[in-house]
């Protein structure tokens, strides 16, 4: 515990206007300070001079500390190697040394204060109301989840990115994801600037648990500009409460604690086979069941998401939009097991809080039919990825995908995984197709939308813009062309599913 330079530079600067040449970038330790008389100045000390004595012989003041009573201008110790604080009106130094005894009192009361709070278990919160009480420096701590475990009482008043008061705003946290400065700065074991996209500075301090990030103090100023003095001060404070807050820092909510049901669940999601007795137990820890009706949402996140600070925030928010449920995370997605039968009524109906989720974080989501058996984990978190890749290619206006109205689209795929869609349609369509590129009609439309109307030869006339008797010598001719029977159920079906893969071919084409 020592105060430094910049500790007492700061503290002047907040009741006295003062000039300096040392910035935050450059602190040094001060042991005292004392009214310089006579005789050779030491190192370590801070030495009150008037403005007359020190400009008379600044030889002797090289690689000094010296607070001057007199304002000093630039020029006149201009490259003169020394270290200076000067206060403006006429102050006599005995007014300095007084002021300076108040500083170094202040400090020395407020990390006595603070190592007391620790020892007591204060809330975060309270220590940070200290630190801004006493130095007017505003702070929080945010979790990865982005959850603000502390927050001082004036901070949300200087700054536009707090949600309440214990969560940051979603906009903020996507534009820290997207920061590489601020993901890189999880590997910085000491206190360090970070400038974000609205122009503000902040000072940081990164809490780890063995070695690995846990969550992240951040203070400022009143105006957001570097100050001398707040780094040292930000490193007192971090090291003093970071080993004795980690539970405050950990990650982790009700059923997502326990390696073992996370090394169960990742297994079945794979396709492991878990003896039913095993999942039985463990499901009954946290109140599921085997038989329990289950739902599988894939969270599929923009590239450049994956990992890092932001991604614990979004895995929260997942964990809010729905009750009961369990969320594992795969690099840049999220597999969210929904609990339907513990889930509260409102909590099912996704069609409100979801779609704004995702358009905020520009995530896109394939959801699962219902199933009631968590053995078939596997199979249902295939239909929540088929569900989303079938849908991004078919809707890709759309934010999320549900698979049962993605049933056809998937069914039309897996008919040509292994032969063209050339060979399984049924080849009355290019006989068609040819046909009308050569004499400029329209049969192979007609066929489709008569086939479309359950062969209502009414309706299909109507949205034709043809007569009746058009549309039946249109028919007529198709049967001649191909010789399909019409009333023939397997006939139907196939061309049905034929005019389904070519209009998948088509889309995919213009994509």
């Amino acid at each position: 515990m020592t105060i430094t330079a910049g500790i007492l530079i700061y503290s002047l600067s907040l009741d006295t206007t003062i000039r300096t040449n040392v910035d935050g970038k450059r602190d040094f330790p001060v042991e005292s300070y004392e009214i310089w008389e006579k005789g050779m100045p030491r190192n370590g000390v801070l030495y009150i001079v008037e403005k007359d004595r020190l400009l008379a012989d600044l030889t002797i003041w090289r690689k000094k500390f010296v607070l001057c009573t007199g304002w000093l201008e630039e020029e006149e110790i201009r490259e003169q190697k020394l270290d200076w604080v000067c206060v403006s009106g006429l102050i006599r130094p005995q007014d300095i040394v007084n002021q300076i005894q108040r500083v170094f009192c202040q400090y020395y009361q407020w990390y006595i204060r603070l190592e007391t709070m620790v020892r007591k278990r204060e809330s975060l919160s309270e220590l940070l109301d200290d630190l801004e009480d006493t130095y007017r420096i505003y702070g929080c701590i945010a979790t990865q989840s982005m959850r603000l475990v502390g927050i001082s009482s004036q901070f949300d008043s200087h700054n536009s990115w707090v949600e309440g008061q214990d969560m940051v705003k979603l906009s903020m946290v996507n534009e820290l994801v997207a920061d590489e400065d601020f993901q890189n700065a999880a590997r910085e074991d000491d206190v360090f600037l970070y400038y974000n996209t609205r122009q503000e500075w902040y000072y940081c301090f990164n809490f780890k648990i063995d070695g690995e990030y846990q969550a992240r103090m951040l203070v400022c100023t009143e105006d957001h500009r570097q100050a001398p003095g707040v780094e040292a001060l930000l490193r007192d404070f971090g090291q003093c409460v970071s080993d004795v807050y980690e539970e405050y820092f950990r990650q982790g909510g009700q059923i997502q604690n326990g390696q073992e049901i996370y090394e169960m669940v990742c297994s079945l999601i794979r396709g492991v086979t878990v003896n039913v007795n095993d999942i039985r137990r463990m499901l009954s820890r946290y109140h599921w069941e085997v038989n329990h009706e289950y739902q599988v949402l894939l969270f599929q996140f923009q590239e450049g998401a994956s990992g890092g600070v932001g991604m614990a925030y979004y895995k929260s928010q997942i964990r809010k939009l729905f009750h009961d449920c369990y969320v594992v995370e795969e690099a840049d997605r999220f597999i969210c097991i929904r609990n339907l039968s513990r889930s509260e009524e409102g909590s099912r109906n996704y069609e409100e809080t979801v779609p704004y989720f995702l358009r905020e974080t520009l995530c896109k989501a394939g959801i699962s039919g219902v199933f009631r058996d968590f053995r078939w984990l596997h199979w249902y978190c295939l239909e929540a990825e088929r569900a989303l890749n079938v849908g991004e290619r078919t809707d890709s206006t759309k934010w999320y995908y549900f698979f049962p109205k993605y049933v056809v689209p998937y069914m039309m795929e897996q008919c040509i995984q292994e032969l063209t869609a050339e060979q399984v349609c049924h080849p009355a369509l290019a006989v068609l197709r040819d046909y009308d590129s050569r004499n400029e009609t329209h049969l192979l439309e007609s066929l489709r939308i008569y086939l479309r109307e359950r062969q209502n030869i009414t309706h299909t006339a109507e949205l034709l813009e043809v007569h009746r008797t058009t549309l039946l010598v249109r028919l007529e001719r198709i049967r001649q062309l191909t010789g399909i029977d019409l009333n023939d159920y397997e006939t139907c079906l196939h061309l049905m599913l034929s005019f389904e893969i070519q209009k998948l071919e088509t889309d995919y084409y213009r994509m």
